[in-house]
């Protein structure tokens, strides 16, 4: 018991590495997420219309629900993983360590967030990629999305520890 209290105290030397540390791997992993949609929405899934067609450079498909959606989850991640980049790259700037502790919370759940709609963004352009192939389709969603639950398994399972 006397390990979370100490824990708890974000004046303590061993809580302030360990913030530290797990800073470190959020910054990777939020790195990773944003290279990884950055990349994602640059090559389009389905790819591009030709010069020979009416609308050259645009996505082929782009009047696909399933196309819009992986827009807009890409997107999303894009953002929330930049998020989290900036957040902890301003971080090491606050003076105060409980400052610190807050935002480093802050970008972690912006990670989360990202992570659920790369997941979202990767289902849904899977989806409208093999639409045509129903079977494939839904089993890539279905394998996809079974990350959700993942997640929160482990989420909860992780916060049962404090």
């Amino acid at each position: 018991m006397k390990d979370k209290v100490d824990m708890a105290n974000s004046d303590s030397e061993e809580y302030q590495k360990r913030l530290e540390n797990a800073a470190t791997a959020h910054l990777v992993a939020a790195t990773l997420i944003t290279t990884v949609t950055f990349a994602a929405g640059i090559t389009i899934p389905g790819g591009f219309v030709g010069n020979d067609g009416t609308h050259p450079g645009s996505a082929i498909l782009r009047s696909s629900a399933a196309f819009v959606a992986f827009v807009i989850f890409n997107t999303t991640s894009l953002v929330f993983s930049s998020s989290a980049v900036l957040i902890h790259l301003l971080v090491p700037l606050l003076p105060k360590p409980e400052s610190r502790a807050n935002f480093s919370m802050v970008a972690w759940l912006f990670i989360l967030v990202a992570m659920v709609t790369m997941v979202g963004a990767f289902v849904t352009g899977s989806y409208a990629v093999l639409e045509h192939s129903a079977g494939l389709a839904i089993a890539s969603c279905v394998i996809g999305l079974s990350f959700i639950p993942i997640l929160f398994l482990i989420v909860f399972k992780f916060y049962s520890y404090f």
